[in-house]
């Protein structure tokens, strides 16, 4: 059976620039500063598609950039509600369910897919998957034309020492940090949309369990690593559990 408790450590944990944890989003009011921000520009429909994959489905922004229009749209041009993100754009070599259940978010993939359409962009010969080329990236740069975005090779080490090497879209991962700074996020990333939707879910009381199930992690504790500590829960919690309590009349 999975164990549901969370350290003590995480109680204490505090978030300092530079220690390469992403800043987590603390409030819908932040993360709609986020989203404005996002909005900004002529592309300003496909970044906040690209935040809501984020934020909402949860996703690794490199898995992001990889995905195409058929592993969310359904040939009839039917956004899904739950997807496979294949194994090969995932960072484990898994593939892995995940979930546009957002109102919000199927919204903003809607009007950047109607944007796709408006300006021709790779458009499908036959009128499937919503007039766009099923196999085209979901997501596309524009530099004067519509266009993949490019990739460079990173390697890195495992915990274990292993040496392994994953594709990277830097220009993607540098948008998200400029617009996570430009709603005043400090030391906001692509990967504070994982770890702001973690610590979201546990902050709704949803059980570490479910929280891991939707992040697809193998190992409750690195679920714990995502969710970020709320000093104001702590206080809260301690007040809640011991309120009542009386002390002896003698040490008055």
């Amino acid at each position: 059976m999975v164990s549901k408790s969370r350290p003590v450590r995480r109680l204490i944990d505090v978030y300092e620039p530079g220690e390469g944890k992403a800043q987590v989003v603390e409030s819908p009011s932040e993360l709609t500063n986020v989203l404005w921000r996002a909005s900004r520009g002529e592309l300003g429909r496909r970044n906040v598609a690209i935040t809501w994959m984020l934020f909402g489905a949860g996703m690794r922004i490199n898995e992001v950039a990889q995905l195409r229009v058929k592993d969310v749209y359904r040939p009839d041009g039917e956004l899904k509600k739950t997807f496979i993100i294949p194994a090969k754009y995932t960072k484990t070599n898994k593939s892995r369910v995940a979930y546009i259940v957002a109102a919000q978010q199927r919204q903003a993939l809607n009007e950047w897919m109607a944007q796709r359409v408006h300006e021709k962009a790779m458009l499908s010969d036959d009128g499937s998957y919503g007039n766009l080329r099923g196999d085209s990236p979901l997501f596309l740069s524009k530099k004067g034309t519509w266009r993949k975005f490019a990739f460079n090779a990173k390697k890195y080490k495992t915990k274990s020492g292993e040496d392994k090497e994953v594709l990277v879209c830097s220009s993607l991962e540098n948008l998200m940090r400029e617009i996570m700074k430009g709603a005043g996020i400090q030391g906001g990333s692509s990967h504070s949309g994982r770890r702001t939707l973690a610590t979201w879910l546990d902050r709704k009381g949803c059980d570490l369990e479910l929280i891991r199930y939707i992040l697809n992690h193998e190992d409750p504790e690195m679920t714990i690593e995502y969710i970020d500590p709320s000093q104001k829960r702590i206080e809260q919690a301690y007040q809640t559990i011991l309120k009542g309590i009386k002390m002896p009349e003698n040490l008055k």
